[in-house]
């Protein structure tokens, strides 16, 4: 239909990327854009499930990534330690190929990780050594930023 609008959500998003099969099944891997930013929700949706497990990720629907039990430690030492910290770290390397479930993820496209974000959370972690190359993997001056 002419004029129509585009949906809201995954199929709408230009943020979201689905592989196909042949990036998929690669030979050397998935085929993963190079400027994907790192997931937000790895920073902002935690989901706690029925059953007490912290998981990383809210579309996990299989626990493949899950942090920790609630029942085993408080949420602060799950969402805040060094599990959370690694698949962080790994998002804005871009190695997203390294975690269970997020090679094959566009992540969550209804919000997003400003750059401002991704170098706060550096400083945080005493990891500003990646601030250069996440810009430029981003296409970003990482001067102005």
């Amino acid at each position: 239909m002419a004029g129509k609008a585009r949906p809201k959500g995954a199929r709408g998003s230009s943020l979201l990327r689905v592989l196909t099969k042949r990036e998929a099944e690669a030979p050397d891997g998935p085929v993963v854009p190079n400027t994907r930013m790192p997931c937000p929700g790895l920073w902002k949706t935690p989901v706690i499930r029925w059953d007490g497990e912290l998981m990383a990720c809210c579309a996990d629907v299989d626990g493949e990534i899950a942090v920790g039990n609630l029942r085993d430690a408080d949420f602060d030492e799950l969402w805040f330690g060094e599990q959370m910290t690694e698949y962080r770290l790994l998002h804005i390397e871009g190695r997203f190929d390294a975690i269970p479930k997020c090679w094959s993820c566009g992540g969550i496209n209804f919000y997003k990780m400003s750059p401002e974000e991704v170098r706060s959370y550096l400083g945080e972690v005493g990891r500003m050594d990646l601030w250069p190359s996440y810009t430029g993997r981003m296409g970003l001056d990482a001067a102005s930023v």
